[in-house]
């Protein structure tokens, strides 16, 4: 199956008001995506039978109809164009044909060819799609093509993360991390040929690298090679205009208020209306940016030109009295941002954070090395290598800080047993040494005085995510001899920046996840109740109290506190925040059906691109959770990426749902024609796995996605007693999907179903809906069948936020098939012959064979029959 265009709810969007009479101005900037939008509705109205004519604005002032005669159009009867002829050749049909005109860069078009494309358009048969870059309105063109019809201007989005990760893996011919994917889509704001662009230039250049089957980033994707693709972004601006784009890459982000000491109103509005400049919105009032963000690179990277020099001159006059304390080496003072900083969660706003990461990052690294080497100590080794690793630098140079701390002999106290347990976590999950991190624990415990609490706590943490580590089981309390050490170490440690950190809340951490994991989700919420109080800034660092407060049942709750966690970590630019809560969010909205909202949750996450690499676990959530959606969109291969993504990072099939890569991979090889039972044999072998090694949540969670590819009677059955056995109110529901499932029976299927829709799971309801419908097909009994699917379109229908994706074509044939396609099958279905319904629509009968050939393949069915009742 075909993957499905980035662009797909824009082109509807066009073909409806198309269809509608309506003409369309699509606005886009260069590398935005205008001509594969006008490619895409092109194929989308000729296959609806429509006369489809394209044009492309090349006028030059002195050469009347230019644009035209560039494009192909030619008079009638081969002799010279003039205006007239020109029109005649727009508007002429074949047959009763509705024609479609499509424009592009019409805001290039010569006057002459926009008075004829006026002209053709008179005729209410002739509709106009024209795309310009920014500003909008103000191409004369323009106007004068659509003076006389209705019309409505549609900006082009910045593409899916999705979208952007697919069009790299395809530009470079092979698997690519979603780190690299992330860095091009934060650089590019989403913009395809932008992100094209980057891509081959970073691979020329040695910032994008094969390693393996896999490509991966160097830490700058810049290359001199982008100058060619970049500076199309400045094409038509004043001098006034350019100027102000340089102050602004001087700038870098920065609030409103310092930007307007430096330029006026005027300019902004002029960057705005052309679509460079961003407005993100903080607690104070809004950020403002250059856009896309790779243009800051651009410019920032001809500084010593004369309007960079006069620009840094201008810049470092108005922060004279600006502490410049946190200026990296080499490079202009900014202002830091407020903190906390509420970031919207648009691609564009989601791919300027993902720059402000990206400096705050590099700041931090040489903060926390100076700190380091003024004051060596554990808490600063701390810091500096956990800026290191988040800036991603070489194993060998957090190496070389773990060895200086080893040398330092510094003090046995709890901060040198934050440090060990930091290198051991980092051992373990980074750098995949488990067995060297697991040596490094014992001699921990052995060196390090009252670290028996904290150690066993973490070695257990490890025993829960990784595999061959054996089982976890619940860590034990610090002895009563500790508690007063413990107190201490509760304080904030407000000199290091790191969030606060207790022996007794790693054990408390820790025994939650064990009784997560093993479906105690009540005992898990309760015993997180007991965690130390959030700082003042009510930031919370574990992110597993959420996932609890969701599992036990409270997924409205939990997307909300997680949000707000969310929001905060975005603000006061802690990355290693973003993923963990971002997973809880996506899980919950998963489960709630609101697909589209979850998608452009996905794509801010992934475009901000700050992976939290002590805690893989998140990002293995998300990347599962993107390729369960992706497969629903028949985007196979994006799935595909995401499984490759997902075996790297070399974590257990647990402890928390949608963290394993093997349903995704089922449904892989099912599409790919391998039998149903044999292509989820290793899935299901997994679930017995799971459930042996005590982790039931992912068990149950894992079944249940199964379900939708092959029902496997005995380990279902396994599967909806643990179900049944755990806590909360999500499990239990969940067990009785599988219990219907399981037996094949509708009635069961049609209770579960407004169960777990009672429970707020509304995803699984559907499903759970629409499995019960199948059945009653396939026992014949296709009036409840019938009666049950007009139930279920209507409740997806209410729900909306794409939940139709979740349906197949069989239940919801409105969202596969075109609407000729969806009015051929209709006609059919009422009994009309192939000739009658080629006579009603005034088509020819070839046509109609054609679209009913399109119908039965995208509906799975192959007699006429079979559509009654379908459609």
């Amino acid at each position: 199956m075909a993957t499905p265009s980035p662009r797909s709810g824009l082109v509807s969007t066009i073909a409806e008001s198309v269809r509608s009479g309506i003409c369309v101005v699509v606005v886009g900037l260069p590398g935005a995506g205008r001509r594969e939008t006008l490619r895409l509705v092109g194929d989308v109205m000729a296959g609806e039978e429509w006369t489809v004519r394209s044009l492309t604005g090349h006028g030059a002032a002195g050469r009347p109809l230019e644009s035209l005669a560039l494009s192909g159009i030619h008079a009638p009867n081969s002799g010279a164009l003039t205006p007239l002829g020109a029109a005649q050749a727009l508007s002429s049909r074949a047959g009763s044909a509705p024609v479609l005109l499509l424009v592009s860069d019409g805001d290039r078009l010569d006057e002459a060819s926009a008075t004829v494309l006026a002209a053709a358009a008179d005729d209410p048969a002739v509709t106009v799609v024209i795309t310009v870059r920014p500003p909008y309105p103000g191409a004369a063109a323009v106007d004068t093509v659509l003076a006389r019809r209705e019309a409505t201007a549609l900006w082009i989005p910045p593409a899916s993360f999705e979208a952007i990760h697919r069009l790299v893996s395809d530009t470079l011919g092979g698997d690519v991390d979603a780190d690299a994917a992330g860095r091009v889509y934060a650089l590019s704001g989403g913009l395809p040929g932008i992100a094209r662009a980057i891509t081959l230039t970073a691979r020329q250049a040695g910032g994008l690298v094969q390693r393996g089957q896999r490509w991966s980033a160097e830490r700058d994707l810049w290359s001199r090679g982008l100058a060619a693709t970049l500076v199309k972004l400045t094409e038509g601006l004043s001098e006034a205009e350019r100027e102000g784009c340089w102050v602004l890459a001087e700038l870098g982000p920065t609030d409103l208020v310092t930007v307007r000491r430096l330029l006026p109103w005027s300019i902004l509005t002029a960057l705005d209306d052309r679509g460079l400049l961003r407005f993100v919105d903080d607690d104070r009032g809004p950020v403002a940016a250059l856009f896309p963000p790779v243009l800051e690179d651009y410019l920032r990277h001809r500084a010593p030109a004369a309007r960079g020099r006069a620009a840094a001159d201008r810049v470092a006059e108005a922060r004279t009295q600006t502490d410049a304390s946190t200026a990296l080496p080499g490079q202009s003072p900014r202002p830091p941002l407020h903190a906390p900083n509420r970031w919207s969660s648009s691609p564009e706003a989601a791919a300027i954070l993902g720059r402000v990461l990206h400096e705050e990052t590099a700041r931090r690294v040489t903060q926390s090395r100076a700190q380091w080497e003024a004051r060596p100590g554990a808490l600063t080794a701390v810091a500096y290598v956990q800026a290191l690793l988040d800036d991603g630098a070489d194993d060998h140079e957090i190496d070389d800080v773990l060895a200086a701390a080893r040398t330092a002999q510094l003090p046995a106290d709890r901060d040198a047993l934050r440090l060990r347990l930091w290198e051991v976590v980092y051992r373990a999950t980074s750098r995949r040494e488990t067995h060297q991190a697991m040596d490094l624990l014992t001699q921990t415990a052995h060196e390090i005085p009252g670290s028996g609490a904290a150690v066993s706590a973490v070695e257990q943490h490890l025993r829960l995510m990784l595999p061959g580590l054996g089982t976890a089981e619940l860590p034990a309390y610090p002895r009563p001899a500790e508690i007063e050490q413990v107190r201490q170490l509760a304080r904030p440690l407000q000199t290091s920046g790191l969030p606060r950190w207790n022996a007794v809340d790693i054990v408390r951490l820790v025994r939650g996840e064990v009784l997560l994991s093993g479906g105690r989700t009540s005992d898990a919420v309760a015993d997180f109740a007991d965690l130390s109080p959030a700082d003042p800034l009510r930031r919370d660092p574990y992110s597993v109290i959420p996932l609890a407060q969701l599992c036990d049942g409270d997924i409205a709750g939990a997307i909300q506190s997680s949000q707000r966690q969310l929001d905060l970590a975005r603000g006061t630019l802690d990355r290693t925040r973003i993923e963990p809560y971002g997973y809880v969010v996506a899980l919950g909205l998963f489960l709630q059906g609101r697909l589209g909202t979850l998608r452009d949750h996905l794509t801010s996450l992934f475009a901000v691109n700050a992976p939290a690499v002590l805690a893989p676990e998140a990002r293995a959530g998300l990347l599962s959770i993107s390729a369960g959606l992706s497969l629903w969109e028949g985007a196979f291969d994006s799935a595909h990426d995401m499984v490759v993504q997902l075996d790297a990072l070399g974590l257990s099939a647990g402890p928390f749902p949608y963290m394993s890569p093997a349903a995704t991979a089922a449904a892989l090889a099912l599409a790919r024609g391998v039998p149903a039972d044999e292509a989820t044999a290793g899935a299901w072998e997994e679930v017995t796995t799971l459930i042996d090694d005590g982790h039931l949540l992912a068990a149950v969670f894992e079944s249940v996605r199964l379900l939708e590819l092959h029902v496997d009677g005995e380990r279902t059955a396994r599967a909806a007693q643990v179900a049944f056995a755990s806590q909360g109110s999500i499990m239990p529901a969940m067990g009785a999907f599988l219990e219907g499932a399981g037996d094949h029976s509708p009635e069961r299927l049609l209770a579960a179903a407004d169960v777990l829709r009672d429970a707020g799971l509304v995803l699984y309801a559907t499903r759970a809906h629409a499995m019960a419908v199948r059945y009653l097909r396939q026992e014949g009994r296709s009036d409840a069948a019938a009666r049950e699917s007009l139930h279920l379109r209507r409740a997806v229908h209410a729900a909306g936020d794409d939940l139709s994706l979740v349906l197949s074509a069989r239940l919801d044939p409105e969202s596969v098939l075109t609407p000729r396609e969806r009015e051929v099958a209709h006609l059919i279905a009422a009994g009309l012959t192939n000739r009658e319904v080629a006579e009603r629509l005034v088509v020819s009968e070839r046509t109609i064979d054609n679209h009913l050939y399109r119908v039965f393949r995208k509906l799975g069915v192959k007699t006429r029959e079979d559509l009654i009742g379908l459609v």
